[in-house]
């Protein structure tokens, strides 16, 4: 199951667009401070089960454009989350950079068997500490992906059983030449653009599910990373 909070927002600065999704993050997290749920799991290494888009309409130019109205999306496989940001942004609805218009919960087509998956945002990924790189391995790629997925499946269904060596991901394709670097605490996250093609088999299919609600790789809830589009089967 998978949810979606859109939310308009007018922006209140122009903005590059490698450095919106901070600013996005942290408008969302200043927000959640409002709720005591939210305030007590902040700090926890723990899945928050968040992830959210770039704005759209994109810019052509990379550049966000101060007074211009943007959508949002923000999404969860826990509704009862997205409920409560949803009260979050309404007591917390403009700062610096953004002021909140219009929020909505919606519940997106049900994908009944996804084949392909393509990030919009950067995937994060780290291999001992690092990012992975083009010239690192592609297996390490497809490992690190799969096991991260794992993680977030179990994390929402504990009881569930997952068999070993059966990854998820038939084929991966990276889509852009050079790693990208999305702004966080003063430095540059690299990341890269995926696409994604899903294996048939049903653990494959509820993993690719799980990404698609939580995003594909890490710091999904800080900076939107691993927003992805799925192309699904009727």
């Amino acid at each position: 199951m998978v949810d979606e909070l859109k939310l308009t927002i007018l922006l209140k600065q122009s903005t590059h667009h490698l450095a919106i999704q901070e600013h996005i993050g942290n408008w969302l997290h200043r927000a959640q401070l409002s709720d005591e749920e939210f305030k007590a799991s902040h700090y926890e290494r723990a899945f928050k089960h968040i992830v959210f888009s770039s704005l759209i309409p994109i810019e052509k130019d990379g550049i966000y454009q101060q007074g211009r109205a943007y959508v949002l999306t923000i999404r969860s496989p826990l509704r009862d989350t997205l409920q409560r940001l949803k009260l979050c942004m309404q007591q917390c609805r403009e700062d610096e950079h953004f002021q909140l218009v219009t929020s909505e919960i919606q519940r997106p087509k049900r994908m009944t068997h996804i084949t392909e998956m393509l990030a919009i945002t950067p995937v994060i990924v780290t291999v001992n500490r690092k990012p992975w790189l083009h010239e690192n391995s592609v297996e390490q790629l497809l490992q690190q992906l799969h096991n991260n997925a794992v993680k977030k499946l179990l994390s929402l269904e504990p009881e569930t059983q997952v068999e070993e060596g059966n990854h998820f991901i038939q084929g991966i394709r990276v889509e852009n030449k050079k790693p990208i670097g999305l702004h966080y605490k003063g430095r540059k996250l690299l990341g890269n653009k995926l696409k994604l093609f899903i294996n048939d088999d049903p653990q494959s299919q509820r993993l690719a599910q799980t990404v698609f609600a939580s995003g594909l790789g890490e710091k999904g809830s800080s900076i939107g990373a691993g927003f992805c589009l799925a192309k699904y089967l009727v």
